[in-house]
């Protein structure tokens, strides 16, 4: 026989006029159903929505390391590439003080041209870097999506629901790694996170006065 303590959880699952069939819904589906409307604070990176990922996080995390070392290392030729490519080529042609082009003496210009030269190696490093990688990681970066595309948008997506509002920084309290360029492994993605609800609790709060 139900006491009064058994019957009353029951009781309020069901709404007046909804019968006893209402009524007489198993505690173990009230669990589920409340388990799968909480939101998760747990502090690893989500599943897909769609699915399982193609790859563990440890081994993603290890791959963006290899890649962004990549990049790295490619900047680095092609800057000097760029820089002794542009000094060689204008310093082999032929300046005419008294020519001016555009009201500057030639040879601030072709110092200039020179420096751009340098500028357009370095922001093609990255990019070679990035090619050189896919093409020795040919499984992994090929696909209609390639699985490091979709764990790339995973991990963006993540870093997007979860970062503070920039719009409330201030000196004492600016935005940190707003893009998640800093986190390469799951112990800093940890620290990423702490780091943000640091953030946003000065944000409502207030920052602390560093004197008192």
């Amino acid at each position: 026989m139900l006491d009064s303590k058994s019957v009353r959880p029951l009781l309020r699952v069901g709404r007046p006029g909804a019968g006893t069939a209402r009524a007489s819904i198993p505690s173990s589906s009230i669990f589920i159903r409340h388990a799968s409307t909480s939101t998760s604070t747990s502090p690893n990176p989500p599943q897909s929505e769609s699915g399982s990922l193609p790859l563990a996080w440890p081994r993603y995390f290890a791959l963006r390391r290899q890649r962004r070392l990549w990049s790295t290392l490619t900047t680095i030729p092609t800057t000097v590439a760029g820089l002794l490519g542009g000094g060689s080529y204008f310093a082999s042609l032929e300046a005419d003080p008294t020519q001016l082009i555009m009201g500057i003496e030639p040879m601030f210009v072709y110092g200039g041209a020179t420096f751009g030269c340098m500028a357009l190696g370095y922001l093609l490093g990255p990019t070679l870097g990035s090619s050189l990688f896919s093409l020795t990681h040919a499984s992994l970066a090929r696909g209609n999506p390639a699985p490091l595309e979709i764990m790339d948008r995973e991990f963006f997506n993540h870093i997007k629901r979860n970062r503070g509002d920039p719009s409330f920084q201030s000196v004492n309290n600016i935005a940190p790694d707003f893009y998640g360029e800093k986190v390469v492994s799951l112990p800093s993605y940890r620290r990423w996170l702490r780091d943000q609800a640091a953030y946003k609790r000065k944000a409502m709060h207030g920052v602390p006065d560093e004197a008192s």
